[in-house]
């Protein structure tokens, strides 16, 4: 039969629209590292959590079934946890980094600091790299420590899917934990257990100079299990054990090339001079054993490397390796670094720079120009990069650069301009489309870009913004706690989000998601969410067509954070809607043909809205999808109508497979006086009635259908919900009549449909 449903409007103009939207966000994951010093962390403890990356780990059937995550924490040392702490990291006598002592590591003994980033100031147990296994909805399964320091870099082994590679820096000389064995340093086949000890260093009683190296271990995936790890740098071990020891190291990024070897990059010293500058490091591994293959160092001098502020007299300070990819057509690698300069005038601190090496290590004779060099435009023509990946489907190199910031190296107070560059592989810009793709503003402690190709053909970059329509005011002294007596504090990278830009394989714009941990939430007092920051690194597309991103929220001063964003088939549309995604139905209005609708369509009182014809079919966007409520709202006293054979639905499942729409949704004012609220109207098992008298007295109604029998009969008494069950009813309109004292003075229409 006829389903019947009078509605609706005055007068609207409706316009179509292939509409650049954002998919909305499936789960947001906001977590501290579980393990503490002894049981579960408590919030006392909790001092930084952050993940420096993450990646889909696939299983031997190539189905993604998890994240792998890293990066570091570290506990706010405390009384209680001291002892413990000392256990933990205490490497004994034959360790120059400890023992720890409580003049370093126990607050009760310090007095209060002055910083933004920790609870009672920076008195905390010294920082731990953490391997982490999470599930799809972000949940974390483990949270190991595999060293003292950080792990920047997890990649999983494409070849032995149940293994991964870890890269980062570790302070000490032994397995985290283990107080038995030493951590070889740069091993070999020839000499595999060279180890930094107080006897092989030949120092003498009361050393404690503390160096970090650069870290890379393999583990097992389901348990965090290492298999083998190593500490590396650039100057060897037989030229003198002290003054390898002394070098300092550091590790970013890690691959596993076509030819079954690892490469990794950082940065490493070349002598034992204490502040002596930090070289670009590449090394390659045997993937199987950890043994150290080859090692080279990039230059600091040169004519390529001067800051563009001043070429005549500027000098290179210092480098870093940030990234590598494989430039798998030539199978060259891609390093994208950053340099520091001395005498510049203050204008130009750093730039980056993309060098390519052939798979000798060697510096690479397929670029013109070799390295590239990326800087802002000026006054501050800094620059800095983190990540560089190799765009498949275009055969291009993505390269992620903030610029034209005050400093752009150094972490906090940070803002400038976020850009992705493509380069051909043979070095030379792309000029032919939108290059380089802007991102934008991009504000964070940390600036970082992270990028991935998208399956689409395009790419998508990640980073940290503070939208300009967000609540930056100054802390009060009540949300700043003990902190209130500091100096004043720098807040151009609190009250940051996230920022996901989404690009088409021209370089174009396609998309721009800007989103909070929790929208509109409150400043916390210490050891609460004070910045309502969040700080992203890494971005991944899932198989669903869905996106990851992880980084870190400032909860608890920090903690690991993650979020899902759904994919963004409901993007491809082209949209019915109107002005702030809501199409206005004002007059009686008739739609006979099909469409797809992006946002609300309202139905407002007095009006009949009909939808009608056997060809008809109206779809609706997915609001979880989009982030844009996408029904019909029909207010009180408008009606809709579904005639003829019209369909209303959700996407095709052949564009968005299991897409969902909301559906009607019937709006009482349960505020207006005098009024007979019936809903939800059409009604399928029970619908609602509410009198809102203009007294408490009790009324009576009655229920009588098409053909004038009475169905139900009973008594409301104003202000008072009565719900009333329809198996009585059959599919229909129905009139309902109020009356008091035998007079009818209320009636309203009811639709019962059956579905």
């Amino acid at each position: 039969m006829k389903r019947l449903l009078l509605f609706l409007f005055y007068f609207i103009v409706l316009f179509t629209t292939k509409a650049q939207l954002s998919p909305g966000i499936e789960w947001q994951k906001n977590t501290w590292s579980p393990g503490g010093l002894a049981g579960l962390q408590t919030q006392q403890q909790s001092g930084e959590e952050w993940w420096y990356s993450h990646k889909n780990i696939l299983n031997t059937s190539g189905q993604h079934t998890a994240y792998i995550t890293c990066g570091y924490t570290n506990l706010v040392s405390t009384a209680a946890t001291y002892t413990a702490a000392e256990l933990m990291y205490n490497e004994g006598p034959e360790s120059p980094y400890n023992p720890i002592t409580p003049a370093l590591y126990d607050y009760t003994q310090l007095p209060e600091g002055c910083s933004d980033r920790d609870y009672i100031g920076e008195h905390r147990t010294p920082s731990r790299g953490n391997v982490g296994l999470n599930d799809l909805q972000g949940n974390m399964i483990y949270c190991k420590p595999k060293t003292v320091g950080a792990i920047e870099e997890v990649i999983q082994d494409p070849q032995n899917p149940d293994y991964a590679y870890i890269v980062g820096i570790h302070l000490g000389i032994r397995p985290y934990k283990d107080k038995v064995n030493f951590i070889s340093y740069n091993p070999t086949p020839a000499n595999p257990n060279d180890n930094f000890s107080l006897t092989s260093l030949g120092v003498a009683p009361g050393y404690t100079n503390e160096c970090g190296h650069l870290y890379i271990a393999k583990v097992e995936i389901a348990t965090s299990k290492v298999i083998w790890q190593g500490l590396y740098g650039y100057v060897d071990y037989s030229t003198s054990p002290l003054i390898a020891y002394e070098c300092k190291s550091y590790g970013y990024d890690i691959i596993k090339s076509s030819n079954g070897h690892l490469i990794a990059t950082g940065f490493s010293q070349v002598t034992n001079i204490a502040n002596g500058p930090g070289y670009p490091f590449i090394l390659e591994l045997d993937a199987a054993t950890g043994y150290l293959i080859k090692k080279v160092v990039l230059p600091l001098n040169g004519n390529e490397l001067k800051p563009v502020s001043n070429i005549i007299s500027g000098y290179c300070t210092a480098g870093i390796g940030h990234s590598v990819e494989e430039i798998l057509p030539t199978g060259d690698y891609a390093i994208a670094t950053v340099y520091s300069f001395g005498n510049t005038g203050q204008e130009d601190q750093n730039n980056a720079f993309i060098w390519s090496l052939d798979q000798n290590l060697n510096l690479s004779t397929n670029w013109a120009n070799n390295p590239i060099q990326i800087a802002g435009l000026g006054p501050n023509y800094n620059s800095n990069v983190w990540e560089i990946k190799y765009h498949k489907a275009l055969n291009q190199l993505l390269i992620p650069v903030v610029r034209d910031c005050s400093k752009c190296s150094a972490a906090g107070s940070n803002e400038g301009q976020g850009f992705v560059y493509r380069y051909h592989v043979n070095g030379m810009l792309v000029k032919n489309s939108t290059n380089p793709s802007s991102m934008g503003k991009v504000n964070a402690f940390d600036l970082r870009i992270g990028v991935e190709e998208t399956d689409d053909g395009g790419f998508i970059a990640v980073s940290s913004v503070r939208p300009p329509t967000a609540d930056h005011s100054p802390a009060t002294p009540a949300e700043l706690g003990y902190l209130a007596t500091c100096p004043e504090l720098g807040f151009t990278d609190w009250d940051t989000d996230a920022l996901v830009v989404k690009f088409t394989s021209t370089g174009a714009l396609h998309w721009t998601k800007t989103f909070d941990l929790a929208e509109g939430r409150p400043r916390q007092t210490p050891p609460g969410d004070l910045k309502r920051q969040e700080c992203m690194y890494k971005i991944t597309q899932t198989q669903d067509g869905g996106y990851t991103i992880s980084g870190n929220s400032s909860g608890n001063f920090d903690d690991n954070y993650m979020a899902k964003i759904y994919n963004e088939c409901n993007s491809q549309q082209a949209y019915a809607s109107g002005p702030n995604y809501v199409i206005d139905i004002t007059e009686n209005t008739t739609w006979d043909s099909s469409r797809t609708v992006l946002g609300k369509i309202v139905v407002h009182p007095g009006v009949v809205f009909l939808i009608s014809g056997p060809n008809t079919i109206v779809r609706f966007a997915d609001s979880r999808l989009t982030g844009i409520e996408t029904n019909i709202t029909v207010m009180l006293g408008g009606f809709v109508n579904v005639i003829n054979g019209a369909k209303l639905t959700s996407i095709d499942n052949a564009i968005c497979n299991n897409s969902k729409w909301d559906g009607i949704k019937f709006e009482a004012n349960p505020a207006a006086a005098n009024t007979l609220l019936v809903y939800p109207n059409p009604a399928s098992t029970n619908f609602n009635l509410l009198y809102n008298g203009d007294d408490i007295a009790i009324v009576s109604y009655y229920i009588i259908d098409m053909l004038g029998k009475e169905i139900k009969r009973g008594s409301l008494q104003s202000f008072i919900s009565q719900e009333i069950n329809t198996a009585a009813f059959s599919e229909g309109v129905y009139t309902i009549y109020l009356s008091k004292s035998n007079k009818v003075f209320k009636k309203q229409k009811l639709v019962v449909l059956k579905y």
